[in-house]
């Protein structure tokens, strides 16, 4: 909760609100519900199968133009 809030007010700064924010790692679960208030798309606990953070990040990436 450190790392995530402030990377994504400079997201918002810079215009780049739909940008996709996965993250991975041991994560609080009092910590989810702020993670994705604040716009984290992805959060990913350890033991997530590799196939389910692809899978995701393939379903909600946008595509290039």
């Amino acid at each position: 909760n450190h790392i995530a809030p402030r990377l994504m007010a400079l997201l918002s700064e810079k215009g780049l609100d739909d940008v996709l924010v996965v993250i991975g790692g041991i994560i609080p679960d009092v910590d989810i519900p702020k993670l994705k208030s604040i716009g984290v798309k992805g959060i990913f606990l350890p033991g997530t199968p590799m196939r389910d953070i692809v899978d995701f990040i393939s379903a909600n990436v946008r595509t290039r133009v």
